[in-house]
């Protein structure tokens, strides 16, 4: 699926935190950016966290971001 969001000009991003206490994860999740202001912002909600598994959702006051470009997360990341 990741793949399929690459090849996509706009694609944004949003971010949590994992309420595991013990794990604590930053959590983002990419989505194409027509998805952002559709009705269905319960996706954007919706997290796997990539260090313990725990699948969770997280209140629209509790995210850290939201709707944020993946380039700009991705700015100063270089290729080698």
């Amino acid at each position: 699926m990741l793949d399929d969001l690459d090849e996509r000009d706009e694609v944004v991003a949003t971010g949590s935190i994992c309420p595991v206490p013990e794990c604590g994860a930053l959590v983002i999740s990419f989505r194409p950016s027509d998805c952002a202001g559709s009705d269905n912002t319960a996706s954007w909600r919706e997290f796997t966290c990539p260090r313990c598994g725990i699948d969770f959702s997280v209140p629209h006051d509790e995210l850290i971001f939201q709707s944020v470009p993946k380039s700009w997360l991705l700015a100063r990341i270089q290729a080698a």
